[in-house]
């Protein structure tokens, strides 16, 4: 029950202020009253005063005109018997008393009273005249006591009527105060009970005064609030349903921008508890790191100012120490007026994402297998370092490097050991060159951007991973190999200012370096005749690139003449390029860039599938018999894959039979591709077809691998056959190369028969083939089986080798 002393009550501060002013209202008017019977008492005073004037003037007159002071005197005494006359005093006109009566005569007679002043006498003074001439002065003394008297007794009875007065009202504003007061506890001790939550307390009055309009009003009141209660209750309960178990960290923060609230995911993503949170100054700035708070501190301003933003990444510790990455999203927040209640963010974890959208950007500038950088990265760095040295009139010197039997090692051991091999160079070479934009380029094949550095400085550095190189053997499973490296480097120039340039001229030094004696650094000189001939190359590329995509090669055949009379002519497939202009064009002015720059292999399909399509021509024709067709095939075609798919569909689209053709592949390109040559020999042995192994001899150690390859033919390199006639060195080569071939049941073909005497050696020393100007000039692949001088006639073939031409 609410209990309120009673000093401090609305009940006594009524009955202080009505009794103040009741008492106010008693005293002006007891006040006023006394005022106005004091105004009457002077009024009758003045009056009284009067009619003694007149009647004192007229006895006395007489006698003071004749000087009768002894009868004057008599009239005094018998004045001053009058109980409200104190004394009498007749002065002649120089004021000395002629006659006195109640006067002492000490001192002097007392000036006449000027109004009303409460001593107890009125002084009264006026002028003794006899026919207008003056004889001398009246002076009396008139009591006022009874006026004091009177003014006192109606002082005392009004008074005491204003305390009985007081004294009823008190009381009656006593129980006035109560009746009106109680209804007012009922409803403070009502009110307090809905304060406490109890929403169902009433008021039953039912008046029609005040208080029941008061009462009635609280009673709708309460209802309204259990109602509006009970509403944002089940607001409240869809809220927290919502904020409390959402996944994301939400906050609200207010238009002072403090934290007003945040929902339970907080603690799940940061270890703080809602409760930490919002006792937290400047909160969430003191779980942001360092590095991010200005920007997290900027986003609070902007969104304190009405801005909206979304994904903004940051870096926030948790309570436990570690360090996730959010990302937060905000909106503005207002209230139905259009005032401000400050703005909601909500942040979500982005830590695995983040580090995977790192890794991803990792990987995407990044060679996974080395950790260096890629050639996209390195083409980007580069092109920023040819803009940056533009500007500083800067050179910038590009490295490229491309191991040296590497492939041996990946033949050899496998993958696995290639790509361990590959990490420990790309250790080394990032310990040698830690200055440089080191990256993997593909492959075995390394690219470096250097600035700041000069030529010779460059040239001293690259010979020095050269020499590490070599110097680092490499063990896998008890084989030790020794890696070497070839490296290219060009400076850039005004010639040489975009990527497309520098990493031609770096390619054309690197590959001038391996056909120079590999393991050395060669510096693109662009006076020098090698690489102008390479630029020559490089320049054939599009007219090459024209001519597969519109056809424009030619089949040209050459002669392979029997020397054993129990043997028949076979005949080799040569092509030609021919120009816009209808020119035919040599083998040694395209097929070096092909077979650089990897067009290998479209020109070999098209020879195979045009050469396909003469021999079933010729058949189609009526023709009976077919010679041996030769087709060389290039490394880079014999290290596809789809080879020998794209053969047999060939074959069988157009109908050949196998046993007509026979495949070339250099010496070379079988020893640099070894599993390859292996696989494609069983694979033609398969279809029924030739092989001959081209170039034989070149090798340094071509009897060696003679027992492995499982070939029908040799071809006795022309370098050995050309001068046999002269030679006895070369005659002597030819000679074991034939009587090696015998033993091994392969039959021989000499090339670069140029002349009768050198065709009567080889036919001397056992071989069975012949091939060269002597024998047969080139010339064009005819529409039907071609016939050769003797009558013998030959199937058509196909040749994409330059060796062949």
């Amino acid at each position: 029950m609410i209990r309120v002393p009673f000093f401090r009550s609305l009940r006594s501060k009524l009955l202080l202020a009505s009794l103040l002013i009741e008492a106010t209202m008693l005293a002006l008017l007891v006040g006023n009253g006394m005022r106005l019977i004091e105004a009457q008492l002077e009024h009758q005073l003045e009056v009284r005063i009067q009619a003694i004037e007149l009647a004192y003037k007229t006895a006395v007159a007489v006698p003071l005109a004749a000087r009768d002071y002894a009868t004057l005197r008599d009239i005094l005494d018998g004045w001053q018997v009058s109980a409200d006359v104190s004394y009498l005093a007749v002065t002649d006109p120089r004021g000395q008393v002629l006659a006195a009566s109640g006067w002492d005569g000490t001192g002097g007679l007392p000036e006449a009273s000027h109004g009303f002043n409460g001593s107890g006498v009125y002084h009264v003074v006026f002028d003794v005249q006899l026919q207008g001439q003056v004889y001398g002065a009246v002076h009396y003394g008139l009591s006022t006591s009874y006026i004091e008297a009177a003014k006192a007794a109606l002082f005392r009875q009004g008074s005491l009527i204003a305390l009985v007065e007081l004294s009823l009202s008190f009381l009656l504003l006593i129980a006035t105060g109560y009746w009106l007061t109680r209804h007012l506890v009922n409803l403070a001790e009502a009110s307090a009970r809905v304060a406490d939550g109890d929403f169902s307390v009433r008021l039953d009055y039912r008046t029609r005064d005040e208080v029941g309009l008061l009462a009635h009003s609280f009673n709708a009141m309460t209802d309204a609030v259990r109602q509006r209660i009970a509403e944002l209750s089940d607001s409240e309960q869809r809220f927290r349903a919502i904020a409390d178990h959402t996944y994301a960290w939400e906050n609200w923060f207010g238009p002072d921008g403090r934290l007003r609230w945040v929902n339970p995911a907080v603690e799940r993503l940061t270890g703080y508890t809602p409760q930490e949170c919002l006792a937290l100054e400047d909160f969430p700035l003191p779980l942001v790191l360092p590095d991010d708070r200005e920007l997290v501190l900027n986003q609070h301003q902007w969104a304190l100012a009405g801005q909206t933003g979304q994904d903004l990444e940051f870096r926030v510790q948790r309570k436990d120490g570690q360090v996730i990455w959010v990302a937060m999203s905000w909106q503005p927040i207002h209230a139905d007026n259009g005032s401000s209640l400050g703005y909601r963010s909500s942040l979500r974890d982005i830590t695995v994402q983040h580090f995977v959208t790192e890794e991803l950007a990792f990987h995407a500038s990044h060679d996974p297998l080395t950790g260096l950088y890629n050639r996209r990265a390195f083409e980007s760095q580069l092109t920023r370092s040819l803009e940056d040295a533009a500007r500083s009139r800067e050179k910038v010197i590009l490295v490229y490097i491309d191991l040296d039997q590497f492939k041996a090692v990946n033949d050899a051991c496998g993958h696995s050991a290639g790509d361990s091999l590959l990490q420990s160079l790309a250790q080394a070479m990032q310990a040698r060159f830690s200055f440089g934009y080191l990256a993997r380029l593909g492959g075995d094949e390394f690219g470096l951007i250097m600035r700041g550095v000069s030529l010779d400085e460059a040239v001293r550095r690259s010979q020095l991973i050269i020499d590490d190189i070599r110097a680092m053997p490499f063990t896998w499973e008890g084989k030790v190999f020794r890696i070497g490296a070839s490296i290219g480097i060009v400076e850039s120039s005004a010639g040489l200012a975009t990527i497309t340039d520098l990493l031609i001229a770096a390619d054309t030094a690197c590959y001038a370096a391996k056909e120079r004696g590999r393991n050395r650094v060669q510096v693109f000189v662009p006076t020098d005749d090698y690489f102008r001939a390479r630029q020559a190359e490089f320049m054939s590329l599009p007219q090459i690139s024209a001519a597969l995509e519109q056809g424009r090669f030619a089949l040209y055949h050459q002669r392979y003449r029997a020397l054993r009379p129990d043997q028949r002519d076979h005949l080799e497939i040569l092509v030609r390029m021919v120009g816009e202009d209808g020119r035919i064009i040599a083998p040694a002015y395209f097929i070096p860039a092909a077979e650089r720059y990897n067009l290998m292999p479209f020109i070999d399909r098209w020879v195979i599938e045009n050469t396909c399509r003469a021999i079933a021509g010729w058949v189609a024709a009526g023709a009976s018999a077919l010679p041996r067709v030769a087709i060389n095939l290039s490394g880079a075609t014999l290290a596809d894959e789809e080879l020998p798919g794209f053969i047999r569909s060939t074959f069988s689209r157009y109908a050949i039979d196998p046993a007509c053709i026979s495949f070339e592949i250099t010496e070379s390109c079988a020893i640099a591709r070894i599993e390859r040559a292996f696989e494609f020999i069983d694979f033609a042995h398969s279809l029924g077809c030739a092989l001959a192994l081209d170039d034989f001899g070149s090798g340094l150690s071509s009897f060696g691998y003679l027992k492995q390859f499982k070939v029908d033919y040799l071809k006795i390199d022309g370098m050995f056959v050309k001068h046999a006639d002269s030679d006895a060195a070369d005659r002597a080569v030819v000679e074991s190369m034939v009587r090696v071939a015998q033993v091994h049941g392969l039959a021989t073909i000499a090339e670069f028969v140029g002349s009768e005497a050198v065709l009567g050696v080889v036919q001397e020393l056992g071989v069975g083939y012949a091939q060269g100007f002597a024998v047969h000039v080139p010339s064009p692949l005819p529409e039907t089986v071609p016939v050769f001088e003797g009558g013998e006639p030959q199937a058509d073939g196909v040749s994409c080798s330059a060796a062949s031409a």
